[in-house]
């Protein structure tokens, strides 16, 4: 990723409250550790409003997005399951491993704010045969970005993750705060 870019997710958080983290247990709130969501507030916005506007993001930015909303209850919840390939990669050695996801993620809907929370990542190589972990016993249980003492050995992939996790929010949390207008033709 060039200097350009992540100046560029920099500024954009800047601006933005909640963040995920990547910590040995997993995604946390940067703001308060025992938390592993984060809300959006989108003032002036009713439950509903922010559940109808979630479904057209996921309409407007997923390939088939009936095969990923694998849950939801009108005006309230949304379950997403998605998958990326070589979404971040990873240094093992001299080499630059891609490593794709599978990944889970909840919306869940009050008036003024929406819960964001990855509920299950599965994160592996080309291969399939080794995972990315968030914490690891060595290296024949795969890559890991925290041993078992909590030390960080990985920290590219941990800024990667947050990267890709805290732009995906603020992607989804502009969309959510906009008035969503008819095309006009």
């Amino acid at each position: 990723m060039n200097k350009t870019v992540l100046l560029l997710l920099f500024f954009c958080f800047l601006g933005y409250g909640q963040k995920l983290i990547v910590t040995p247990e997993g995604f946390k709130n940067s703001e308060e550790l025992t938390k592993k969501y984060v809300v959006i507030d989108v003032e002036g916005k009713t439950a509903k409003d922010l559940y109808e506007n979630a479904l057209r993001f996921i309409n407007k930015n997923y390939k088939n997005p009936e095969k990923v909303i694998t849950g939801k209850v009108e005006n309230e919840f949304i379950s997403i399951n998605t998958h990326a390939t070589d979404f971040i990669t990873i240094k093992n050695s001299f080499a630059k491993i891609p490593i794709s996801t599978d990944y889970n993620y909840d919306l869940s809907f009050k008036d003024n704010r929406v819960k964001f929370e990855v509920t299950e990542i599965d994160m592996y190589d080309k291969s399939g045969k080794f995972k990315l972990k968030f914490k690891g016993e060595g290296a024949f249980s795969g890559y890991y970005i925290y041993n078992m003492k909590d030390e960080l050995k990985k920290p590219e992939a941990k800024a990667e993750l947050e990267n890709y996790f805290n732009s995906f929010i603020i992607v989804m949390s502009n969309y959510l705060k906009s008035t969503v207008a008819e095309d006009k033709w």
